[in-house]
């Protein structure tokens, strides 16, 4: 008892020491790194960082704001203890701190060639520093006439090559502050594009605009950061909103990167000398790009108000990030005043190498790379999407293909299809040539031979008497329908054209067709994959809509004057189907085909089907029961509704009967517990 009680004291010590220690520490993952599939969807992958160390014994209060210098010194602004800290993240001391009498709440930082700039929102200056601390010169609020009465309160702020200052301002909505080297307003460098909800559009468009203007107010939304890489290229971050959060921005304030994936609370971003990109959610989520906005994966994790405040790798409100020249990414928390670092993992570092293969046009040593990625994880759509561009730019484009499949990427599986077909097309035009020609002579030369002796007349005789046969007849009668349907329905309504048979085995058909189009399609056109499909109830919603139709119809026209059968309602309506399946053939087989680019006739061809299989369900209802314009459509209409309600009324009865045998499993399960007991 006495050597337990012992070893009791010494873990209850050890674990207090471990608390009340305010030493940096490393930790294992505390997160989980996201990535998207093939599908789109939001998965877990291998980890990308993890957390290595948490740095809290800087004496930091409410730091907003970091930045590299090129030495590898991290530059913090130390908000609420109004002072700039030099500090050295291998060795882990303070180099040195920058203070100044005017200092009122320093919240952005920039180090450059030129010096330091600091950003002071409650002093409404801008001031500039030299390496040691010294003071050079101070902007304050511009002068110029065209800056008007625009706050000028610096919160962020960026320096480009030439010199000119780039700032973010709070509650500036105007866009981005431009300012020359000496201080003179250059005007705004870009801006927010304003976005309206729905119901803000239908607003616009009943109101004038000066009651809109009144009732909503059109200004947009504000900046949240503002960074500046290498080559002078600007990147901002927006929160409040996920469309736009994350930008890059050309020489015009353009959007490059278009809408990027990432949370609404973007609160802080950092480029590294690679240019990938890293945004920081003020959530605690790190999200990172390539240099065209392309998602590769997010890290991090947040406490979002729970106990979970000092554990490594969790933020509580984060409000800051950088990356050191190693890969290192530090981050800031602002509401508990540490510092974060997270080390890549090899997957992270091989996915960075394999991107600057890539943008080194290294297109052999890119696919190597990628492929070492792929050993780490083998359904990494970030990797199988680069290997098969890589693929593109050597060339091989069937190797392209099967990649980008893989990647769900169906733009550049387009694209590379396009290179495929075009060689094809190249490699046997002759042959198709030939083979045309030859076709072309012999069928002229049958057709003679035919005259002369009728011996090709006799050869297909019975083939003609095949097709002559009513059965045959009954099943190609749909084509009829097509080209002359008033006549038609007239026909199949007076039992001289048509059979039951033949429509029966045409509407089993369609159904083949109608499952086909929905699983078989080409890879470009076929949205949703096979596994992801309930056939099931694809089978039981086109015997539903079409049958319930059918049953519908029957029993409104019934009460409606109505004239026609149930058989002969079904045997219209399977024969009216005649564009729509042939529409489904088409779009099957041409997806198969066409790229991304000619996709519109695919939906060309599906809307003429549909279209034209609605006027036919439409003329064959007026010639079945021998209605009027306005009655037909009365008769279609009322068929929806009472097909919706059958359909309502099943999923009622459906969902209550699972409930009655829950309720009815629950009760046998409890008396035989009991019985048993």
């Amino acid at each position: 008892m006495k050597h337990i009680k012992k070893i009791i004291i010494f873990v209850l010590l050890f674990s207090l020491t471990l608390l009340t220690s305010q030493m940096s520490y490393a930790s294992s993952a505390t997160s989980y790194t996201m990535t998207l599939n093939a599908k789109g969807q939001y998965v877990r992958t291998q980890d990308a960082y993890l957390p290595a160390r948490t740095t809290m014994d800087l004496q930091l209060s409410a730091p907003e704001d970091m930045i590299f210098d090129k030495d590898g010194y991290l530059w913090i602004a130390d908000t609420n203890n109004k002072r700039i800290v030099k500090y050295d993240t291998y060795e882990d001391v303070i180099v040195s701190t920058i203070t100044h009498p005017d200092f009122r709440a320093p919240k952005g930082v920039f180090v450059s060639d030129r010096g330091v700039y600091v950003a002071d929102s409650s002093a409404a200056k801008v001031f500039r520093f030299d390496a040691l601390g010294t003071l050079i010169e101070t902007f304050g609020r511009p002068e110029s006439v065209s800056f008007s009465d625009t706050n000028f309160a610096p919160n962020k702020l960026v320096v480009d090559n030439r010199g000119n200052i780039y700032i973010y301002g709070e509650g500036v909505s105007s866009g981005i502050i431009q300012l020359s080297n000496s201080g003179e307003f250059l005007g705004f460098f870009t801006t927010n594009r304003i976005q309206l909800s729905p119901i803000q559009e239908f607003q616009r468009l009943i109101f004038s605009e000066d009651q809109f203007d009144s009732l909503v107010g059109r200004d947009p939304q504000t900046f949240s950061s503002i960074f500046i890489d290498k080559n002078s290229m600007i990147y901002t971050t927006t929160m409040s909103t996920f469309r736009g959060a994350v930008k890059k921005h050309n020489t015009q304030g353009g959007n490059i990167f278009g809408n990027v994936l990432a949370f609404d609370d973007a609160r802080d971003l950092y480029v590294d000398n690679q240019g990938i990109v890293y945004a920081g959610m003020q959530s605690g989520v790190i999200f990172v790009y390539d240099q065209t906005g392309a998602f590769i994966f997010n890290f991090g994790a947040s406490t979002f108000g729970g106990t979970n405040d000092d554990i490594a790798g969790v933020f509580s409100r984060l409000s800051a990030i950088a990356v050191r020249s190693d890969g290192f990414v530090f981050a800031l928390d602002d509401n508990k005043s540490f510092l974060q670092s997270f080390e890549p993992t090899e997957y992270a570092t091989e996915i960075y190498r394999a991107i600057g293969l890539y943008e080194a046009r290294q297109y052999a040593d890119a696919v190597a790379a990628w492929k070492d990625v792929l050993k780490l994880n083998q359904m990494s759509v970030i990797a199988h999407n680069n290997i098969a561009k890589s693929y593109l730019q050597m060339e091989k484009y069937e190797l392209a293909m099967y990649h980008f499949e893989l990647a769900g990427n169906r733009g550049g599986y387009s694209d590379a299809s396009w290179e495929v077909r075009n060689m094809a097309i190249q490699s046997s035009l002759g042959t198709f040539i030939i083979v045309s020609a030859l076709v072309y002579i012999s069928y002229a030369v049958l057709q003679k031979v035919d005259k002369k002796t009728g011996k090709i007349t006799i050869f297909m005789q019975p083939v003609k008497s095949f097709l002559n046969k009513k059965f045959i007849k009954d099943m190609f009668y749909m084509f009829k329908v097509m080209r002359h349907p008033v006549d038609s329905f007239d026909d199949l309504k007076r039992g001289h054209k048509g059979s039951l048979l033949a429509s029966s085995i045409l509407y089993v058909l369609i159904f083949i067709v109608f499952i086909v189009f929905n699983t078989s399609k080409g890879f470009i056109y076929q949205f949703i994959a096979i596994e992801d499909l309930d056939i099931t109830a694809l089978m039981l919603g086109f015997l539903a809509v079409t049958l319930l139709f059918i049953v519908c119809n029957y029993l409104d026209t019934s009460i409606n004057d109505g004239i026609g059968t149930i058989k002969q309602i079904f045997m219209m309506f399977v024969y009216a189907l005649g564009p729509l399946f042939i529409a489904l053939i088409l779009v099957t087989v041409l997806s198969h085909v066409l790229t991304y680019n000619e996709v519109f006739f695919l939906d060309f061809i599906m809307n003429v089907g549909v279209v034209w299989t609605v006027v036919q369900i439409f003329l064959g209802i007026s010639e079945t029961h021998e209605y009027t314009g306005k009655q037909t459509l009365r008769s279609m209409i009322m068929s929806i509704l009472f097909a919706l309600i059958v359909v309502v009324i099943m999923i009622i009865i459906i969902t209550m009967w699972q409930q009655l045998y829950l309720f009815i499993e629950a009760i046998l399960k409890e008396a035989i517990r009991n019985a048993f007991s």
